[in-house]
């Protein structure tokens, strides 16, 4: 069975291995180092160009925690904006692809999902867009201090993904946190597992945690 494989890139040379290698989808960011953040519009523009697969791009003006401020806010939302701008450039230039998707996520300071920051991000998504846009809450959540409500909190936000390594260090100790979150889940949101997933034991994690998709920037 061919799974389905997510990979992390942050430059164009990790983006068109990740297409010959036969990935399903790329996330693009940059500053790895960071945990990822936005990465710049040439970059954005550029991968555009190369990729052959679905690209969704992370939206996070800064590496730390995930509390926003009103100001780092409206630097998200002037984000999102580009990316459906670029988007219509795609179909403007006849590049080979297009935005599929965001990723993002906040947090409250008592490690709750944000729901009004959520909803407003969410908002500016949807605004104007002239096709479906996948919506990913990143690892964000493996910071909350209740995964099962946090879970049901997210659905309802309306995201459509979820990236989590079950709320451990990696996905590996913690594959068996995930096939709770994709049991409770049942099909109202595609849960990705993520964090130190390598050829090694992806095998094993895709086992234990009936994931249905996974993500990371060593997969081949």
């Amino acid at each position: 069975m061919k799974l389905f494989l997510e990979s992390c890139c942050t430059n164009i040379e990790e983006v068109q291995y990740a297409c010959s290698m036969g990935a399903s989808r790329i996330e693009l960011c940059e500053n790895i180092a960071e945990g990822g953040i936005t990465p710049s519009e040439e970059l954005t523009l550029k991968a555009l160009g190369v990729s052959t697969i679905p690209i969704n791009v992370m939206i996070r003006p800064r590496g730390g925690n995930f509390v926003y401020t009103r100001e780092e806010i409206q630097v998200m939302i002037a984000q999102i904006n580009a990316c459906k701008a670029h988007g219509l450039a795609c179909k403007a230039t006849y590049i080979s692809s297009s935005i599929n998707g965001i990723v993002l996520g906040a947090l409250t300071p008592d490690y709750e999902v944000d729901i009004p920051t959520m909803k407003h991000l969410i908002e500016a998504i949807h605004a104007n867009a002239t096709a479906p846009i996948d919506i990913t809450f990143h690892r964000a959540f493996d910071r909350v201090a209740n995964p099962q409500k946090a879970l049901e909190e997210i659905i309802e936000l309306g995201c459509t993904h979820l990236l989590t390594s079950g709320n451990m260090s990696n996905a590996y100790e913690g594959r068996f946190n995930i096939a709770n979150l994709v049991k409770q889940a049942a099909g109202r949101i595609t849960i990705i597992a993520g964090k130190g997933i390598n050829r090694n034991n992806l095998l094993q994690i895709a086992q234990d945690s009936n994931a249905p998709q996974f993500h990371g920037t060593n997969l081949f």
